[in-house]
């Protein structure tokens, strides 16, 4: 018997924390399901995806539009390429990641007939902020005829509750990598980890103003990720006299191996939909502290037992906290193993089998 073929959409394929939760969904699915990944725009895949997995692009290149109109010309191209690739590979299920792409998989769904799935992997109380009206608009009239809607966290489900009625709101928390095996503490090093794009969200000058401060002995700070403010980080850097011990890794494809060697994972973010990097360093036992940023850190580390949490402006809490996971290797070993135990439910086949149940749901429907 032949598999049912299912499809994601996604603006691109670059690194990020959706990306990577669709590479890893798809990846999981290809037992049950034939799996297309559809881009919007054409790019190759940051992560690793499984030979099985067809991958097709709408558009080579996609400019930004300077008139409403130009938006409304572009959207109906992405919608045709959609509806006709839909057609052509017999899609059951489309599944949509991040605002603009479930939007357009929303129309494209109802112009063939089909189930659609979309899902929402950022803070929308922040994210809303910069969304423009021409997507809030959008979004206000096609998420309440979407199947289902996935989100992360009873916090973000509470934003869309006034649009979505409660049945198609689901809750399914981002998976964890099952190709990533823990080696222990004996390969570990001093090395403060955090990864995450460097933009304004992370929040990365508190993080690096707070390490200046401790300045511990023998210890690294490393980040790993890229982005806007990268220029603006190696300044302050240099400002703060820690260009020795305090490194910009850039985007690094293999993690694990960072997560690996680490001892401790820092996350100063001002806000998180469910936080990838957080989750991941917890699954490889490293002690972490994180900021209590809506939302994500407090679904997973209950403060003082398997982490810390402290107030997103508290950065004398934030750097005693860090301090002590730094400076106590027995109050280190114990978070990072209890850390460890605490996410064990979100391995990415115990996740994948949550997204079966919808999706075979909304198959149903």
């Amino acid at each position: 018997m032949s598999k049912k073929h299912i499809a994601f959409v996604i603006f691109s394929l670059s690194s990020g924390g959706a990306e990577r939760v669709v590479s890893l969904l798809a990846n999981t699915l290809t037992h049950k399901y034939k799996v297309t990944v559809i881009t919007l725009l054409k790019s190759e895949p940051f992560y690793t995806l499984n030979k099985e997995i067809n991958l097709i692009s709408c558009l080579d290149h996609i400019f930004p539009s300077k008139t409403v109109f130009e938006a409304l010309y572009l959207n109906y191209r992405l919608i045709q390429k959609l509806v006709s690739i839909l057609r052509t590979e017999k899609i059951v299920t489309l599944i949509g990641f991040m605002t603009e792409s479930n939007v357009l998989a929303v129309v494209a769904t109802k112009c063939v007939g089909i189930p659609v799935i979309i899902s929402e992997r950022n803070n929308p109380f922040q994210e809303s902020k910069h969304l423009s009206k021409f997507w809030k608009v959008l979004r206000r009239l096609t998420y309440p005829r979407a199947n289902y809607l996935v989100v992360q966290t009873n916090f973000i489900k509470k934003f869309y509750e006034k649009i979505i009625s409660q049945e198609r709101l689901k809750i399914i928390p981002n998976p964890i990598n099952v190709n990533f095996i823990d080696f222990g503490e004996s390969k570990r090093e001093n090395i403060i980890l955090n990864v995450g794009r460097l933009t304004e969200q992370k929040n990365h000058q508190l993080l690096i103003r707070t390490f200046s401060k401790i300045n511990p002995p023998s210890w690294e700070l490393h980040i790993a990720g890229d982005g806007p403010l990268r220029n603006e980080l190696k300044h302050l850097i240099k400002e703060t006299e820690m260009e020795g011990k305090i490194k910009l890794l850039g985007r690094i494809k293999d993690v694990a191996t960072l997560y690996q060697k680490s001892k401790v994972f820092a996350l100063t973010s001002k806000y998180e939909g469910f936080p990838n990097a957080l989750l991941e360093a917890m699954h490889f036992g490293l002690a972490c502290v994180s900021t209590d940023c809506p939302s994500g850190p407090s679904e997973l580390i209950q403060d003082g037992i398997n982490g810390y949490l402290t107030p997103v402006d508290n950065h004398e809490l934030f750097s005693e906290k860090l301090k002590d996971l730094v400076f106590d290797e027995n109050l280190r070993v114990l978070m990072g193993t209890k850390a460890a135990i605490s996410v064990d439910h979100l391995e990415a086949n115990k996740i994948a089998i949550q997204w079966l149940q919808l999706i075979n749901q909304s198959l149903k429907d």
